[in-house]
């Protein structure tokens, strides 16, 4: 059994309206499962106005910087017409490490090319929400489809494709081959094989550790416990990855 040095869970949320209550779910989550730090972003409506993104990221700023167990993500909404100048200002004056792209519209769209063009130059992962599903999909919600011809189209750009896209057995391959995509296994997603497929197919080097939270930490954390990872992959997934896409986190 590997030994657990740290965990940096590098995906969860504060929603819009539950600010406060998620801040204390996550924090009470750190407490007894010991983790490090928490990446977080705050979401509320699927098609977010420049008016609530400008709610929903201070939200996220206002806890990054109260609280050092956090660290944020900018949420955009690529059709917004000041998008890149909010972006800049996450990035450059509020200390936020990473950006979050939801629903709003497919993560292939033109509008969202500034946004990965800015990142790539500045070293900052771009964690994308990709779910396939059978029915409910919205018409902005992303597929490994979507993600892998966002990927080719921005070779320098660091993507993140969260919950290994949902069905791990069809997504996974349409990013194996594509050294910018990495995948995190966040959500309520639980079955046993599902990360030993990922660690197969893309290797320990590119798979971070995420829950979801609020939604349940266990489940992701019980995916890990029941793999048979080296110390070394063990490593990778719970910390040294986020580490090494996030250069800047306070790793203290």
């Amino acid at each position: 059994m590997f030994e657990i040095k740290r965990i940096v869970d590098m995906h969860a949320h504060i929603w819009r309206g539950t600010y406060e209550l998620n801040a204390a779910q996550l924090r009470r989550a750190a407490a007894v499962y010991h983790i490090d730090r928490i990446f977080v972003s705050a979401l509320g409506s699927n098609q977010p106005t420049e008016d609530e993104l400008d709610e929903l990221n201070r939200a996220t700023v206002d806890l990054c910087w109260q609280d050092s167990l956090f660290c944020g993500y900018v949420y955009l909404n690529p059709l917004n017409s000041d998008c890149l100048a909010r972006l800049k200002r996450g990035i450059e004056h509020d200390g936020m490490l990473g950006v979050k792209l939801w629903v709003s519209c497919l993560c292939n769209d033109k509008a969202c090319d500034p946004i990965y063009e800015y990142c790539a130059a500045e070293n900052v992962p771009v964690l994308l929400h990709a779910f396939e599903k059978t029915y409910g999909r919205s018409s902005g919600e992303s597929t490994a489809v979507h993600v892998r011809q966002a990927a080719m189209r921005h070779p320098d750009t660091q993507f993140i494709m969260a919950h290994l896209g949902a069905n791990c057995y069809t997504n996974l391959p349409l990013i194996a081959d594509l050294p910018n995509v990495a995948t995190d296994f966040s959500g309520t997603i639980c079955r046993a094989d599902d990360l030993p497929y990922a660690l197969e197919l893309l290797g320990s080097e590119r798979i971070l550790f995420g829950s979801d939270m609020p939604a349940s930490f266990c489940a992701s954390f019980a995916q890990v416990l029941d793999a048979d990872l080296s110390q070394q992959d063990a490593d990778n997934i719970l910390f040294r990855n986020a580490q090494r896409l996030f250069s800047k986190m306070r790793c203290d």
